[in-house]
């Protein structure tokens, strides 16, 4: 694994919580995400998971889909993607990013190919959300053999059997979903998230971060209160897809999400 993404262990070991961001490439544009990028690094963002555009996002709701398809029409292929990250470490970006998608573009594109570009480019790991640990076997190989970390999801149905497959392979982060459904905002967080949270962390020995739906500072200090740390998705998205400019933009994130990272603690 890359320092940056070695530091998240660290951090975790020293008692801070960390705070994980997800925008999707190419929204509000091309040049506006990677402003958009830069800014939540301001913030006190800990990962950055910046998202591959794909034309069928059915794990997202509503507002992913939406930034998917903004990202596809200002033309975000993998090249541009890869383009983008440059972009954003040109701006002295230095906390992990992580390649976030569908197994899909990332297999039209190679995947030895996309793990060395992607690593040159200053990626730091991989989430791809439709390729479950027992098909992992060539992903984690090419990521591997670049120092990239794989990160995979657990789910409140995850079996022990797939839990156990996780905890085997698991470097740099694992991000627990709060929910079973798709990515969007959430009123309230599950009864048993607690149970959930300790299951999993029982298990791995990377940090464990809880998202789907979070977008309060209360739902982000009551995930921090039973996990290593929490992820912000949509509710940023959906301000990335406002039709404004984007310094108006970038003072609703600000406005969202200095008080989400004061919640867990990242500051």
């Amino acid at each position: 694994m890359s320092d940056r993404a070695a530091r998240l262990r660290q951090q975790v070991a020293q008692g801070r919580k960390l705070f994980v961001a997800y925008i999707g490439a190419g929204c509000p544009g091309r040049t506006e995400s990677v402003e958009v990028a830069v800014e939540l690094a301001k913030l006190g963002a800990d990962v950055i998971e910046l998202g591959i555009p794909f034309s069928d996002p059915y794990g997202d709701g509503a507002v992913n889909q939406a930034a998917a398809e903004k990202g596809l029409a200002a033309g975000v292929t993998i090249p541009v993607y890869l383009e983008l990250v440059r972009a954003i470490r040109a701006r002295g970006v230095d906390i992990p990013l992580v390649a976030f998608g569908y197994c899909n573009p990332v297999w039209r594109h190679g995947v030895d190919r996309f793990c060395r570009e992607a690593a040159q480019a200053g990626v730091d790991g991989i989430l791809l959300v439709d390729i479950p640990v027992e098909e992992s076997a060539e992903l984690e190989a090419a990521a591997k053999a670049n120092g990239l970390f794989v990160t995979f999801l657990t789910t409140p149905t995850t079996t022990p059997r797939r839990l156990q497959a996780i905890a085997e392979r698991a470097e740099g982060f694992v991000y627990h979903v709060s929910r079973t459904g798709v990515t969007g905002e959430q009123i309230d967080l599950s009864a048993t998230l607690a149970g959930e949270v300790a299951r999993v962390r029982a298990a791995v020995k990377p940090p464990v971060v809880v998202g789907f739906g979070l977008n309060t500072p209360a739902q982000v200090a009551e995930v921090c209160g039973v996990a290593d740390g929490a992820v912000v998705g949509s509710a940023i998205v959906r301000r990335t897809l406002q039709d404004k400019p984007l310094s108006e933009i970038l003072s609703d994130i600000r406005e969202l999400v200095a008080p989400l990272v004061a919640a867990a603690g990242a500051r």
